[in-house]
């Protein structure tokens, strides 16, 4: 009987060290994802938004572009084009992406890239928006005013 409680208390401290390093790698999936948005009024008569996502030192950047509110039919979409990128303040190029949109009474969320950036990094995420074919529906002639928002968002970890 005495070998039993042995074994058992062998076998139970194997599970208590297998429960202690599975449960390591789940203390790094509660990393919290922060996310920061540029404020500030319509561009081009669009709601525009640069936004970055910040989870540990992986960053993700991406934009939404949508209309303002609701058309009435018989409205048309209007074509534009949107470009998303990433940089460190003073550092490197992070990447970039883009996409063609057709906006009426929706909004769409254009990714840029995501990478891994040092603590202490600032990183900043620009969407930029061009006008897209002139005629019905198209963007033609952009507006006088700004074409681009932006934000800048400090990585600590």
């Amino acid at each position: 009987m005495n070998q039993i409680a042995k074994r058992g208390a062998v076998l139970m401290a194997v599970a208590m060290a297998c429960g202690l390093s599975l449960s390591t790698p789940a203390s790094a999936s509660t990393l919290t994802t922060v996310t920061t948005c540029s404020t500030g009024g319509p561009i081009q008569g669009l709601n525009v938004k640069a936004c970055v996502d910040v989870t540990g030192g992986d960053v993700r950047i991406y934009g939404t572009v949508g209309a303002i509110g609701i058309s009435e039919p018989p409205g048309e979409p209007r074509n534009i084009g949107a470009q998303v990128s990433g940089e460190i303040v003073g550092g490197a190029f992070l990447g970039s992406g883009s996409r063609a949109l057709s906006i009426w009474n929706n909004s769409f969320t254009v990714e840029g890239t995501t990478a891994t950036v040092a603590s202490g990094s600032t990183v900043r995420a620009k969407v930029q928006i061009t006008p897209g074919v002139p005629g019905p529906g198209g963007g033609g002639t952009p507006l006088p005013g700004p074409t681009s928002v932006s934000v800048e968002v400090p990585v600590t970890y």
